[in-house]
């Protein structure tokens, strides 16, 4: 799930969406991106700090709420592909982007909880690394 309005930067998640290597949904703003986390799960959540209705960091903890409660809520229930050893943080799973490096904003997506701290350019190999044989990866037009 990669939650973005620049979606023109993800081309080779679009091409390895399209060979079958990952599964791919994308959202352009935090409220696509929380409406849709009440009703799919996804391995890999790729936040943006820079969104157009809300801070990427502020995101996070309402994201990780709707993430968390697939866990225990038996509607939300469904088959998952586990990302194993990623999940040690707090919320596994959700990794926050920034446009470019900053100590600071590493320090506040750790601090946060998040899996982890990425910069753009994303590259698919790095989110199939990641996560096991069969993971699924988000990215759907909202």
């Amino acid at each position: 799930m990669i939650v973005d309005a620049r979606c023109d930067r993800y081309a080779p998640f679009v091409t390895a969406a399209m060979h079958g290597e990952i599964g791919l949904h994308f959202c352009c703003d935090a409220q696509s991106a929380l409406k849709l986390a009440r009703r799919f799960r996804a391995d890999v959540w790729l936040v943006s700090t820079e969104l157009a209705d809300i801070d990427g960091f502020d995101l996070l903890p309402l994201l990780a709420e709707q993430v968390s409660q697939g866990e225990v809520d038996p509607l939300l229930a469904g088959h998952r592909r586990s990302l194993g050893c990623v999940g040690q943080a707090r919320h596994a799973g959700i990794f926050v982007m920034s446009e470019e490096y900053s100590i600071e904003e590493e320090q506040r997506a750790l601090a946060a909880g998040s899996a982890g701290y990425l910069v753009q350019p994303v590259a698919t190999e790095l989110v199939v690394a990641l996560s096991p044989q069969e993971a699924v990866v988000g990215y759907a037009p909202s």
